[in-house]
């Protein structure tokens, strides 16, 4: 079984990640300096918080403004969920935002499950083998849980993409540039390229293309692995000239987008 994990990221305004994979583990009243942001995953959690006691099913929520007291425990055998931890301020320059209005409710409803998928998103990013689109993955991971769960639950306004075509053709292009050199990709790089906020380029970049910057890094390296099994490249070759980061890893976004294997490209 899983450890619990906790992930600090020094390089991006010191936002951490709790992975929590719990059995009898407990946790006393106390607070957090700021947000505390989770989904259950597995399992039925529970804590007392504003005068109630409140039980979290599957796919529950948990949102807490900073400084809420609250404790915290496991009502199942198992309990697993992510927990994202974030300062105000930060939140404010991840979205760009002025001001931040909070949660009213604290364990609201997650429909469609969109902040569990985008914090279990956040976390196969963080355990994912170092690569050149690593940061870039983690980078969006954190924006889409930011962007979900203020969006829907703090009454955040984002500003709406609009026409920037030609910041996204040379965004692309410093794109399809580093996945050639080689090159780590990062949000903060390509949004520095074209003087756009990182978040909003998420959002104009997707408006125009239909792909986030991520995947659109993914599509540029399927092609160039493509092409290299074409040209007789071995899978691990290929992969690692793709810049993979494993063979399985170029096979799994192959069959993602090509619908075929490496074994199963044949050259006439």
């Amino acid at each position: 079984m899983m450890q619990n994990r906790y992930h600090h990221l020094s390089w991006l305004d010191g936002i951490e990640l709790f992975e929590a994979r719990l059995t009898v583990q407990t946790f006393s009243r106390h607070a957090h300096e700021g947000f505390a942001i989770g989904a259950i995953a597995s399992g039925v959690g529970g804590y007392f918080c504003r005068g109630e006691h409140m039980v979290l099913p599957p796919g529950s929520l948990s949102l807490m403004n900073p400084e809420e007291m609250h404790t915290g425990r496991a009502h199942s055998e198992k309990l697993a969920y992510n927990m994202l931890y974030i300062s105000q301020d930060a939140v404010c320059r991840r979205l760009g935002l002025r001001t931040l209005k909070g949660f009213r409710e604290v364990t609201p409803k997650d429909h469609g499950l969109a902040l569990v998928r985008a914090l279990d998103g956040l976390s196969t990013a963080l355990n994912a083998p170092d690569h050149p689109d690593r940061k870039l993955a983690i980078e969006e991971s954190v924006d889409r849980a930011l962007s979900t769960v203020f969006e829907t639950h703090g009454r955040a306004q984002l500003r709406k993409p609009g026409r920037e075509n030609q910041a996204i053709a040379r965004v692309r292009a410093a794109i399809r540039a580093a996945v050639e050199r080689g090159d780590e990709i990062t949000l903060e790089t390509l949004a520095g390229l074209v003087g756009l906020h990182p978040s909003y380029l998420i959002r104009s970049f997707r408006k125009a293309t239909g792909l986030t910057p991520h995947a659109y890094a993914i599509q540029c390296r399927v092609e160039r692995a493509r092409a290299a099994l074409v040209g007789g490249m071995g899978g691990a070759e290929a992969a690692l000239h793709a810049g993979f980061y494993d063979q399985s890893h170029m096979i799994r976004n192959l069959k993602r987008q090509l619908g075929v294997t490496p074994g199963r490209i044949r050259v006439h």
